[in-house]
């Protein structure tokens, strides 16, 4: 995962926007059972979201993970989450999702940690947000 120094999971799912031929933006994501409060929710978790620098500001993002959203929830996730870096909140933000203040157990070669970037969260299926833990069973996406 980029500058995280975290090793992410492979995607299930990418999702491209291409314009005259040219590819300009991307998002991947993976369903996967994860635990809540330690009890298990169906899951969808975003991650590599990009949007070639020319086509920034022009609401690209915001149309490939509105498609994400709507592409996990027929697959029948209960909730979306993603981990992002601080200068992105906004921008989840005002596509609706919601910043969680609990740990967040991640995978990696080495075993078990806790995350140290932002998790975000979008309800898919109005459950209530986790508010002891969420451990995503697996490696971060």
């Amino acid at each position: 995962m980029n500058g995280s120094g975290l090793v992410g999971a492979d995607k299930q799912h990418t999702l491209t926007a291409v314009s005259e031929g040219r590819l300009v933006a991307s998002a991947g994501w993976l369903l996967r059972d994860m635990a809540f409060d330690g009890l298990p929710r169906r899951v969808a978790g975003l991650g590599d979201v990009v949007v070639h620098l020319a086509y920034r500001g022009q609401g690209v993002a915001r149309t490939v993970i509105s498609v994400a959203v709507e592409h996990a929830r027929a697959a029948g996730a209960e909730t979306m989450i993603l981990l992002c870096r601080p200068d992105l909140i906004p921008l989840y933000t005002q596509l609706g999702w919601r910043r969680l203040s609990v740990p967040v157990t991640v995978q990696q070669p080495d075993g078990e940690r806790t995350s140290r970037l932002t998790t975000m969260i979008y309800d898919l299926a109005s459950l209530p947000h986790p508010t002891i833990s969420v451990d995503l069973r697996g490696l971060p996406f």
